[in-house]
C-alpha cells in the first residue's frame, strides 16, 4: 500500500495537495477556514439543511465517464476527497465573472431573502443541470428537499429553476460531458460571458493512480485507508478488526467529532469497484454494499423496462423505498451496505429487505464468504456474530414470483427529507388460487428498539383466506406481537403499522384485479401535484428614476447567489483570534457545587476559560428586567444554561475542551409545562388585565354560551445562520468593534457596556446583513456578543463565537407556548356579546421579552372581529426553559388561534358553518379594538369578500362535501380566515429612526440607515426610496452596513415596522439633500447629477445629510388601555384547501388563496415573498413544528434533523397571492405598510381546514362531536383523530407506559 500520504483533489480547477491530512477534518471546514471558500454555509453539521451543499465530480476509469453528485460538504471528511474534483458556488458564476443561469433565475424570481441558504440551492440545481439536460419540475422538487429555507416559501426557489432551465447551457446540455473518440473524458465550456463552469481537471483523467492506487492518510488521532481492491481491503479488515469500514462517509466525520469511534483506524471502501456492482440473477438482483442509493435507484429504473412480468414487482416496490430514503445529498453517498449494518431502529430498505427475504453476503480473508437471510435472527443476533475480519460484501434482493407481492411504506414527521415514524416492508405469497395465504413476512420499523418481523401475526395468518377478515385478524396479532414499552406514543406507531397492513391488503387487491370493496388502494395517500402559483399586484408605469413601487431586485442578488455576500462568520480571521465555546449546564434545574476546569486548560491550544467572575461590569442583563444572567453564577435555572466558556485558538481544540470540564451539581426541583406552573402557582409578578365594556351586563344578557380553553406550542427560529458575533478590542482608549448577527443594535450595545463597564461610544456594533432572524436574534444575540466580548477584554485578543446547531437550538429562547381558557357570551345568530379569558404564557427561567409578549398577545383577543365586551388577565409562567423570546408576531398568533378557536367552538355550539360565524362578526369601520382604537376603514371587508370569491370558495365548499361523500380515507377541508394586525409600538419612543446619507464628488451615494436586513428586503426598499427622492438610478446607491457609529440609539428591526421607519428617515434626508442641491440643478438645468453634486462642493455646500423620522405624536399608555398603540392595520384573509390521509395522519395542502393589504407596496416582489415566507413559516407552526423533551429538562432536538419546518415538498401545490387593490391612503411613507408579521397568522386556516377533514372522517363512524384536534396538528394527531376500527382496537388494547417519556412543550 502506497504511504506517501499526500492528498490530492481539485477545487474549482485548482489543485490542492496536502500532507499528512487530519481524518477528521471535513470538506466544509477545509473550505471555509483554510481556503477562504465562504459561499458554502456551516448551518446545522447534520447534513439535515443543505447550505453546505457542494458538487463532487469523479472519473470512473472503466466507463470513462465523469460522475457529478451533490453532497453535504459538513459530513464529507476530506481524505474521501482523494482523486476527486470539487465545484463549489464560488466556480459557478461570479459579480466579476458573470452569474450562470441558475443564479440569474433567483434574481429575477426573487428566488431568496436572508440569503444564507442560497448557494446550497445554486450548487444543488446546478448538479442537477450538469446531469439532467431536461429535468422536470418534480425532479427540480426533488433535489431541493435536502435544502431548507426558512424565509422564502420555496415557491420562488422553485419558480427560478424552471426558469433557469429555459435559458441554462447545462440545461441544453452544451456544459455535459462528452465523449470523444480517443476516449478521453472532456467537457466544453459555456459560450463566452455566461459563467465560469470549471472544466473536469485533465489530470484526474489521465492519471490513473488517482483512482487505482491505494492510499493511506496519517493524522493525530485516525489513520485513514483508501484500499482499491477488495484483497487489500480484506488484509486491512483482518488486521483491524475493530475498524469501521465505510463507504458513503455521511456519518463517520459526526462520529469522530463526538469521540464515539472506539478504532484509531478508518477503512475507506468507496474505490474498491468489486463492492459497487448490480449484477441480475436468474432469482434476484445482486448489489454490491458499496453501490449507493442514486445508483441503485438509476439501475433499478433501467431494469424496469428490461424485466417483466411478477418479478418487477420486487424492483417497482424498492423504487418506491428508494424515492423516500433521505435526500439527493445523503443518496448520492450513502450505500446500501452502510444502511443494511446500521443499527438504527427505523431505516426504511432495511424493513423492505427483511420482508424480500433478502440474504446477505458476508466475505473475510480467512474464512471466505458465508451467506444468511437478513430475517429476525440476523436483526436479533447477526450484528453481534459478524466476525471482526468480515466485511458486507452484498445484498441479493429476490425477485417476486408468481403470486408473491411485496410493498413498502413509512410515515414521516413530514413528507420530504425525513425518517419514518414508522417503516414498514410486507410480503405475501398467495396459494395457486389466489384465495389464501401461503407465506407472509411482516418487518417494520419504529416499532421497538429495532426492526422488527412480525413472526407470529404472520405465522397466524398462514392458511387463511386472503379476504377483509384477514386484516383484523394481523391487525389483532400486530397489536399483541409488536406492544411494547420503548416509546411512550406506542399506539399511535402500532396504528400506523396496522394501517399499513390496510394499505397493504388494499395494494394487493388491485394487484389482483379485485374489486369487491367500496375503496381500492388508490383511494389511500396523497398524490403527487407540482408547485404552481401566482401573484397579483400593481406595478406602476415608467417614471424616470422613480422606482418607489416597482418589484426590482434584492439590491444583494448576485453577491448572494455568487456567494460573495457575507456574514459574521465569513469575515476572514484575525490574526491572534480566538474561539469562544459555551459551556452549559447538563441540569434543568441545580445548585453549582464546583467547576473544575483543570483538564480542559491542559489542552493543546486552549488559552483560558472565562466565566461570571471575569464580567468587569454587571453579569446580569434583559431586555425589560435584568433578571437573566451572561454567565450562570450559583444556581442554573434550565438545561443548556451558560456556566462559562473555553476561549481557544481553534474551534476544534475549543469543542474538545468543553468536553473536559467537570461541573458539579446539587440537582433541584424543576418544572416545565403550563400546567406544573399552574398547579404550583410560579409565575412572574405582573397581570397584565384588560377590561373593555361590560362584561357583566352581557353575562346576563346574552343567550348562549360555551367555556373552554385551547393550547399553542413552541416553535424554534430555526434561522439558517446560528448564532454568531466576533469582537475585536483595540487598545487605545479601550474600545472595541464588534461584528454581530443582532437585530436590536442598540440595546446589544447597551448590555454589552453594561457587562464591561464601559461607556457606549467606545463600542461600534456592525451588522452587513443577517442569515435570517425572526425576532430569535434579540436576547439571546446578546448573550453570544457578550460572551466574545468579555473574553477579548481579558485576553485583549480577537473572539469569535459562533453556536453551532445543538448549542443554538439547547440555549436559545422559543416562541412562547400558551394555553387560554375561555368562556364567550353569543347571541343565538353567532353574533359575540363578550369574553372572558386567561391567557398563560410559558416564558422561561427569565422574564427577556415575556412582559411585553403577554401584553401584545392580549390586544388580538378580539382577533378581528367586533367583541364590544372584554376581560382577561395574562400570567407569565415560570419554568426551567431556557428563556422564551420574540419571535415573528410576537403574541399575536398564540392569541389568534385562540380566537379563531373559540368562533369554531361557537359555530359547532350553534350548528353553524364557521365562515358565517366569522363573517357576522367581522370588524368593521368604526369599532373598536381591545386596545379602544377606531378602525379606520373597511379594507378588513374588502380582504374577506375578494379572498371568498377569488378562491371560488362556495363552489368549491359543494366540491369538497361531495368528494368526501364519495372517498371514505382521504378528506379534505377548507377554510377561510381574516387577520388584522396593528403596525407600531406601544412605547412612543420606539416609533422612531434615523439615516444618513453621504453623497461624493463621482456622484455615488453612501447610504446608512438603523434598519437591519435580516432577509426582508429593507435594504432594498430603502435604496428605492433614496433613488425615486434623489431622481438618480438605484444603482448609483450602495448600502454597506448598519452600524451604531453612523446612525446611533436605533429602533429594534422588528414590529413589522422596519421599512416605514426607516424609510421616512431616508426620505427626510434625501430631501435635505435634494434642496441643498436644487439652486445647482436650476442654474445648470442641462446638466448632470454629477455636475450639480461637484458644482455644491465648489460652494462649500455640504454634500451629507441626516434624515430622522418618527411614525406618530400619541402614546399608549397600559395601566390605562388608552392611547394609540397601532400606527395602523394590515389586514388581510387566506383560504385554505387540504387534503388528509386518514390511514397515516399525512396531509397535503392543496391550494392557499391570500388577499393583503399592504397598502401602496414599496415593492410588491419583495412583499409577496414576505407573506408566502411568514404563511408557510405559520403553518410549521400549525401542524409540524413540535417539540420535546426529556425527563431532565434536555430540548430532544438538535437540528433540523430531529425538529422539522417545512420542506419544498409541504408547501401549498397552489399558492395565489393578491396584493388588495385601491386600498385606502395610510399615513405613512408613499402610503405603504409592513408586511412581516401578518401573513403568518393567516396559517391558521391550515389548521382549521384539517380540522374539517378530521370531522369529516370522524362522521364516517358517527361521530359529530367537536373534537379537541391538538396545536400542531401532527401526523400523530391527525390519524389518532380519524376514527375507525383500527384506532378501536389499539385504544382498547392495554398499552406498556414508555420507558423514556417525553414532554411536548
Amino acid at each position: 500500500m502506497a504511504t506517501g500520504g499526500t492528498l490530492v483533489f481539485f477545487v474549482n480547477g485548482r489543485k490542492i495537495e496536502i500532507e499528512r491530512p487530519n481524518p477528521e477534518t471535513t470538506l466544509l471546514h477545509h473550505l471555509r477556514q483554510t481556503l477562504y471558500l465562504t459561499g458554502t454555509k456551516s448551518a446545522c453539521g447534520q447534513g439535515a439543511c443543505g447550505a453546505c451543499t457542494v458538487m463532487i465530480s469523479s472519473y470512473d476509469i472503466t466507463s470513462k465517464s465523469i460522475r457529478h453528485v451533490s453532497v453535504n460538504a459538513c459530513l464529507v471528511p476530506l481524505c474521501y476527497l482523494h482523486g476527486r474534483a470539487v465545484t463549489t458556488v464560488e466556480g459557478v458564476g461570479s459579480s466579476r465573472t458573470g452569474l450562470h443561469a441558475v443564479q440569474k433565475g433567483i434574481v429575477e424570481c426573487q428566488g431568496f431573502q436572508c440569503g444564507f441558504c442560497t448557494p446550497g440551492m445554486v450548487m444543488t440545481m446546478y448538479t442537477l443541470f450538469r446531469n439532467n439536460s431536461n429535468p422536470t419540475q418534480e425532479q427540480m422538487e426533488r433535489v431541493l428537499e435536502g435544502n431548507l429555507c426558512r424565509c422564502t416559501g420555496y415557491r420562488p426557489i422553485v419558480d427560478s429553476f424552471v426558469d433557469a432551465k429555459k435559458n441554462c447551457p447545462c440545461g441544453l446540455g452544451l456544459c455535459q460531458q462528452t465523449t470523444e473518440t480517443s476516449g478521453s473524458v472532456v467537457e466544453s465550456t459555456q459560450q463566452e460571458g455566461s459563467s465560469q463552469d470549471v472544466i473536469f481537471p485533465p489530470e484526474l483523467q489521465l492519471t490513473e493512480s488517482y483512482h487505482t492506487g491505494d492510499v493511506v492518510f496519517k493524522g493525530d488521532r485516525y489513520t485513514w485507508y483508501r484500499p482499491t481492491t477488495l484483497t487489500r481491503m480484506l488484509q486491512l479488515k483482518a488486521a483491524h478488526q475493530s475498524a469501521p469500514v465505510v463507504m458513503g462517509c455521511n456519518s463517520i466525520g459526526y462520529i469522530m467529532r463526538k469521540g464515539m469511534l472506539a478504532s484509531d483506524v478508518i477503512i475507506c471502501g468507496t474505490n474498491v469497484k468489486e463492492l459497487a456492482c448490480v449484477e441480475t440473477t436468474p432469482t434476484g438482483i445482486r448489489v454490491g454494499a458499496g453501490v449507493t442509493m442514486a445508483s441503485l435507484e438509476h439501475t433499478l429504473k433501467d431494469l424496469t423496462g428490461k424485466i417483466k412480468g411478477p418479478a418487477n414487482r420486487s424492483i417497482l416496490e424498492a423504487l418506491n423505498v428508494l424515492r423516500w430514503i433521505g435526500a439527493d445529498q445523503i443518496r448520492n453517498t450513502a450505500t446500501i451496505g452502510g444502511h443494511v449494518m446500521s443499527h438504527a431502529p427505523n431505516l426504511d430498505l432495511q424493513v423492505f429487505l427483511m420482508a424480500a427475504g433478502a440474504e446477505l453476503e458476508f466475505i473475510s480473508e480467512g474464512k471466505g464468504t458465508r451467506q444468511c437471510k437478513m430475517d429476525d435472527d440476523f436483526i436479533n443476533n447477526g450484528y453481534s456474530h459478524v466476525g471482526g475480519e468480515e466485511i458486507l460484501a452484498s445484498i441479493t434482493i429476490p425477485y417476486t414470483r408468481e403470486n408473491e407481492y411485496i410493498f413498502g411504506m413509512k410515515q414521516p414527521h413530514r413528507r420530504g427529507f425525513d425518517y419514518g415514524i414508522v417503516t414498514c416492508g410486507l410480503f405475501v405469497e398467495l396459494d395457486t388460487s389466489q384465495e389464501a395465504v401461503r407465506t407472509m413476512r411482516l418487518a417494520f420499523g419504529g416499532v421497538d428498539k429495532k426492526p422488527v418481523l412480525a413472526l407470529s401475526a404472520a405465522k397466524n395468518s398462514v392458511g387463511k383466506a386472503w379476504s377483509e377478515e384477514i386484516v383484523q385478524g394481523v391487525c389483532g396479532d400486530l397489536i399483541v406481537e409488536l406492544n411494547n414499552a420503548h416509546y411512550d406514543n406506542i399506539k399511535f406507531r402500532l396504528t400506523l403499522a396496522c394501517s399499513f397492513f390496510f394499505k397493504f391488503f388494499l395494494f394487493v387487491q388491485e394487484q389482483l384485479k379485485k374489486t369487491d370493496l367500496p375503496y381500492s388502494y388508490n383511494d389511500t395517500g396523497l398524490p403527487y401535484v407540482p408547485v404552481s402559483g401566482t401573484q397579483v399586484y400593481d406595478v406602476p408605469s415608467e417614471d424616470g428614476n422613480r422606482i418607489i413601487w416597482k418589484p426590482v431586485p434584492n439590491v444583494s442578488s448576485e453577491y448572494i447567489t455568487t456567494g460573495e455576500a457575507q456574514f459574521v462568520d465569513d469575515i476572514p480571521s484575525f490574526q491572534s483570534e480566538l474561539f469562544a465555546v459555551p459551556v452549559t449546564s447538563k441540569h434543568a434545574h441545580a445548585r453549582i457545587v464546583s467547576v473544575d476546569t483543570s483538564r480542559a486548560l491542559a489542552l493543546p491550544g486552549v488559552v483560558d476559560y472565562i466565566n461570571c467572575s471575569d464580567v468587569p461590569g454587571n453579569n446580569k442583563f434583559g431586555e425589560v428586567v435584568p433578571d437573566g444572567t451572561l454567565f450562570a453564577e450559583d444556581e442554573v435555572f434550565c438545561y443548556g444554561q451558560i456556566i462559562g466558556a473555553i476561549l481557544a485558538e481553534s474551534r476544534t481544540a475549543g469543542a474538545k475542551a468543553v468536553q473536559l470540564v467537570d461541573v458539579t451539581y446539587e440537582k433541584m426541583d424543576a418544572i416545565f409545562t403550563i400546567e406544573e406552573a399552574l398547579e404550583k402557582k410560579e409565575f412572574f409578578e405582573g397581570v397584565h388585565k384588560i377590561d373593555v365594556g361590560d362584561l357583566e351586563s352581557t353575562r346576563k344578557t346574552a343567550s348562549q354560551c360555551v367555556e373552554g380553553s385551547c393550547s399553542t406550542g413552541v416553535q424554534e427560529h430555526m434561522y439558517i445562520e446560528t448564532q454568531s458575533a466576533l469582537v475585536v478590542p483595540k487598545l487605545e482608549q479601550h474600545e472595541l468593534e464588534v461584528f454581530t448577527s443582532t437585530q436590536i443594535l442598540t440595546i446589544t450595545q447597551r448590555i454589552l457596556s453594561e457587562f464591561l463597564n464601559i461607556p457606549r461610544n467606545r463600542l461600534t456594533l456592525k451588522v452587513k446583513r443577517v442569515g435570517g432572524a425572526f425576532g430569535g436574534k434579540q436576547g439571546d444575540a446578546v448573550a453570544v456578543a457578550g460572551i466574545a466580548a468579555v473574553g477579548a477584554w481579558k485576553t485583549k485578543r480577537p473572539v469569535r463565537c459562533v453556536w453551532d446547531r445543538t448549542t443554538d437550538v439547547q440555549i436559545t429562547g422559543k416562541r412562547h407556548p400558551s394555553k387560554t381558557v375561555y368562556k364567550v357570551y353569543f347571541n343565538d345568530d353567532g353574533q359575540i356579546q363578550g369574553l372572558d379569558a386567561k391567557f398563560y404564557i410559558n416564558a422561561g427561567y427569565s422574564q427577556d421579552c415575556s412582559p411585553f409578549v403577554v401584553k401584545v398577545g392580549m390586544w388580538f383577543l378580539n382577533g378581528c372581529y367586533n367583541i364590544p365586551n372584554i376581560k382577561s388577565e395574562g400570567y407569565m409562567c415560570k419554568t426551567n426553559l431556557p428563556s422564551n423570546t420574540a419571535f415573528r408576531g410576537f403574541g399575536a398568533p398564540q392569541m389568534l388561534f385562540a380566537v379563531e378557536h373559540i368562533l369554531q367552538h361557537v359555530a359547532t355550539h350553534l350548528g353553524m358553518s364557521p365562515d358565517q360565524v366569522r363573517q357576522v362578526n367581522l370588524i368593521r369601520q368604526g369599532a373598536l379594538t381591545v386596545s379602544r382604537q377606531v378602525v379606520p376603514d373597511e379594507n378588513m371587508l374588502r380582504c374577506w369578500t375578494e379572498c371568498r370569491a377569488d378562491s371560488l370558495y362556495d363552489q368549491r365548499k359543494q366540491e369538497i362535501a361531495t368528494y368526501n361523500r364519495t372517498n371514505r380515507w382521504r378528506k379534505r377541508g377548507m377554510c377561510l380566515i381574516p387577520i388584522m394586525f396593528g403596525v407600531g409600538y406601544a412605547p412612543l419612543h420606539a416609533n422612531q429612526a434615523g439615516a444618513l446619507v453621504l453623497v461624493y464628488l463621482d456622484g455615488s451615494v453612501l447610504l446608512t440607515h438603523g434598519g437591519v436586513e435580516m432577509g426582508q428586503g429593507v435594504h432594498t426598499k430603502m435604496i428605492q426610496v433614496a433613488a425615486t427622492e434623489l431622481d438618480i438610478p438605484r444603482e448609483k446607491i450602495i448600502i454597506s452596513e448598519v452600524s451604531t457609529g453612523t446612525v446611533p440609539n436605533t429602533s429594534e428591526s422588528g414590529g413589522t415596522q422596519v421599512a416605514d421607519l426607516n424609510a421616512g428617515a431616508i426620505k427626510n434626508a434625501c430631501v435635505k439633500i435634494r434642496d441643498r442641491l436644487e439652486p445647482f440643478r436650476k442654474a445648470n438645468p442641462e446638466g448632470t447629477w454629477e455636475d450639480w453634486v461637484n458644482a455644491a462642493y465648489i460652494e462649500r455646500v455640504s454634500l451629507s445629510a441626516t434624515g430622522i423620522f418618527k411614525s406618530r405624536e400619541e402614546g399608549f399608555d397600559f395601566d390605562t388601555n388608552t392611547g394609540v398603540h397601532a400606527n395602523y392595520f394590515t389586514y388581510g384573509a387566506a383560504c385554505t384547501e387540504v387534503e388528509i390521509d386518514c390511514l397515516t395522519g399525512e396531509h397535503q395542502v392543496r391550494r392557499v388563496d391570500i388577499v393583503m393589504d399592504v397598502g401602496k407596496s414599496l415593492n410588491p416582489a419583495i412583499d409577496v415573498g414576505q407573506i408566502e415566507g411568514g404563511f408557510v413559516m405559520g403553518y410549521g407552526l400549525m401542524t409540524m413544528e413540535q417539540m420535546q423533551i426529556t425527563e431532565d429538562g434536555r430540548i430532544k432536538a438538535s437540528g433540523p434533523l430531529e425538529y422539522k419546518v417545512p420542506c419544498v415538498r409541504n408547501i401549498p401545490r397552489e399558492f395565489k397571492v393578491k396584493l388588495l387593490q385601491n386600498s385606502e391612503t395610510v399615513k405613512t411613507v408613499y402610503s405603504s405598510k409592513g408586511v412581516g408579521e401578518p401573513p403568518l397568522l393567516l396559517a391558521s386556516s391550515v389548521f382549521f381546514a384539517i380540522k374539517e377533514a378530521v370531522q369529516s372522517s370522524r362522521a364516517e363512524v358517527g361521530l359529530t362531536d367537536d373534537y379537541p384536534l391538538k396545536c400542531p396538528a401532527t401526523a400523530e394527531r391527525i390519524r389518532m383523530a380519524c376514527q375507525d376500527k383500527i384506532i378501536d382496537r389499539c385504544q382498547q388494547a392495554e398499552m406498556k407506559p414508555g420507558s423514556s417519556p417525553l414532554v411536548a412543550i
